[in-house]
């Protein structure tokens, strides 16, 4: 008897706290705003920056291409990180073959690189003088994150 009352408890508590927290719950999810709120909103990366919509549609655009670049060669390195293993895994490893795997390893790093700052230079041109200097007196206030942590090889 005593378990069925228990059981019955939680029951009913777990009733109650469904309703409270669909209350809470927000509608991109928790800390998401749309694209567009999150370049006018205070939580986006431009926040207080007053961006204009044609500012705001040229972002968007160059966001998408600059994703689509992204993907790709996210996706050119994890194969090629396969290739490593798998050319690493032979009972006689190519040496060869592991040093150019890793040299094209290398260069697509650097065009991940390259991107990222493509992509900064992009957002900073679009932006009109007082806009950027805002934006670089929010970088000299708060500057980069130090101990920012990268997912680093193992994705």
């Amino acid at each position: 008897m005593h378990y069925f009352q228990k059981r019955l408890i939680i029951a009913f508590l777990a009733l109650i706290m469904l309703p409270m927290t669909t209350l809470q719950a927000k509608q991109n999810g928790p800390g998401r705003d749309s694209t567009r709120d999150c370049y006018q909103s205070d939580k986006g990366f431009a926040a207080g920056l007053n961006l204009t919509d044609g500012q705001i549609d040229l972002l968007k655009k160059n966001k998408s291409e600059k994703r689509k670049t992204m993907i790709k060669l996210r996706s050119d390195l994890r194969l090629l990180r396969v290739d490593m293993a798998e050319a690493a895994s032979k009972p006689n490893p190519d040496m060869v073959k592991i040093r150019r795997i890793s040299r094209k390893i290398g260069d697509v790093h650097a065009r991940l690189t390259e991107e990222r700052v493509r992509g900064i230079i992009y957002f900073r041109s679009v932006l009109n003088d007082e806009q950027r200097q805002i934006l670089d007196q929010r970088r000299m206030q708060y500057g980069m994150k130090k101990d920012k942590r990268t997912r680093g090889h193992w994705r």
